[in-house]
């Protein structure tokens, strides 16, 4: 196979990718957040020499501290193959360690799942220091002998000039909504288009199929879980994915078991979960598959109907001076008998009152009453992967 990087020059650097072992030296390697095409070298590399790679992404200071603090020594006992850290967006970064036999029994399943695609390129908009992008746009195409595409920032036009028949798209949800902006139209209804990191609305989803007559298959998952499960095109409810067991707790939050969870979690210290993890995703079953409404603590509840702000958000997005949206629950408050308040803050063109907000959220959720706190910023900061990160 080989890697074809696409340079901003309109050349085409070419690495023909060979899978033979260097070494089996019980090494560890760190692997930063260069360019995708160092990135994806060095994870080659290390992965063929049977090293334990720690991936992290140093532009996120926390990160940076936690990985400057670590104790390898301890490290060198345990058994991984890679160690993927979340961002800490919601606490302290956690390291999930994944061994090989984590990371091939889901690209063997991913394999399956998109196998009457007849891949025959994988284009990748992603990084690869995070889990998705390894696992899909790297040990996907790798393990299968298919080639690599890079371009180190894609363009909506960029991308859909080098998509042809057979191509899989490792995209976001961002790119998703970009494309549905631009003027431009394209068959490309022999491709498919992976998307990750954050869920897609139905309205963008369906907009994008019918624009350019395509597939698309959403990926739920975590650094800790790796792939929970799968939704194709405007399909509802997401599937488990193969050998991957669910179940709920009494809150009806999500229970994930699989060969791909994390055998040992790092967070100041080791924490065998044995495959097993705990989720704070409430979800609710339907038969053999489930309806994701969202993190417990991002969830609304008014008069004890639940809403997801990932939902709200994206409702808030629909309006043509927003360009993002960012909402929490608050739940520091008082008063027990008070519903939880929304601290909103908007990218945004116009400045809108918080009487004009709760009426946009009242036309498509409910004339209940519910108490914001409006903020405006210049921008609303993402990570590398497209998610938005909150503004302290």
């Amino acid at each position: 196979m080989k890697i074809e990087i696409l340079n901003d020059n309109d050349t085409v650097t070419t690495h023909i990718i060979k899978k033979d072992s260097q070494n089996k030296e019980n090494k560890i390697d760190f692997i930063s957040s260069q360019s995708k095409e160092q990135n994806a070298l060095n994870i080659i590399n290390s992965y063929y020499n049977n090293s334990k790679t720690i991936l992290f992404d140093d532009t996120n200071k926390i990160l940076s501290a936690t990985i400057n603090n670590l104790n390898l020594e301890k490290f060198k006992d345990k058994d991984f193959s890679m160690l993927f850290f979340t961002s800490g967006s919601t606490g302290n970064p956690v390291g999930a360690l994944k061994t090989k036999q984590n990371l091939e029994d889901e690209v063997n399943v991913f394999s399956q799942l998109v196998k009457q695609y007849n891949i025959k390129k994988v284009i990748v908009t992603v990084p690869f220091i995070h889990i998705y992008g390894t696992l899909v746009g790297l040990l996907y195409p790798l393990l299968n002998d298919i080639d690599i595409i890079l371009k180190e920032h894609f363009l909506p036009h960029d991308l859909l000039d080098i998509i042809e028949d057979n191509s899989l798209i490792v995209t976001t949800p961002l790119y998703i909504k970009a494309l549905n902006k631009i003027g431009h139209k394209k068959d490309l209804k022999s491709s498919l288009f992976i998307s990750s990191t954050a869920p897609l609305d139905k309205q963008s989803t369906c907009e994008f199929i019918n624009k350019f007559n395509t597939n698309i298959i959403q990926l739920f998952g975590s650094t800790e879980t790796s792939g929970i499960a799968y939704k194709q095109n405007n399909e509802e409810l997401w599937t488990p994915l193969d050998k991957v067991e669910i179940s709920v707790n009494k809150e009806n939050e999500l229970k994930v078991k699989s060969p791909f969870v994390s055998k040992f979690l790092y967070e100041n210290g080791f924490k065998n979960i044995n495959g097993v993890m705990q989720t704070f995703d409430y979800i609710e079953i339907n038969k053999n598959r489930f309806n994701l409404v969202g993190r417990s603590s991002k969830i609304l509840k008014i008069a004890g109907k639940r809403y997801s702000t990932v939902q709200i958000e994206n409702i808030l997005e629909e309006i043509n001076e927003i360009s993002k949206a960012l909402v929490f629950v608050n739940n520091n408050h008082n008063d027990k008998l008070r519903d939880e308040i929304l601290d909103i803050t908007l990218e945004s063109q116009k400045e809108f009152s918080n009487l004009e907000i709760k009426k946009i959220l009242k036309s498509k959720l409910s004339n209940l009453k519910f108490s914001i706190k409006l903020y405006f910023v210049d921008k609303i900061p993402t990570n590398a992967i497209g998610k938005k990160l909150k503004i302290n």
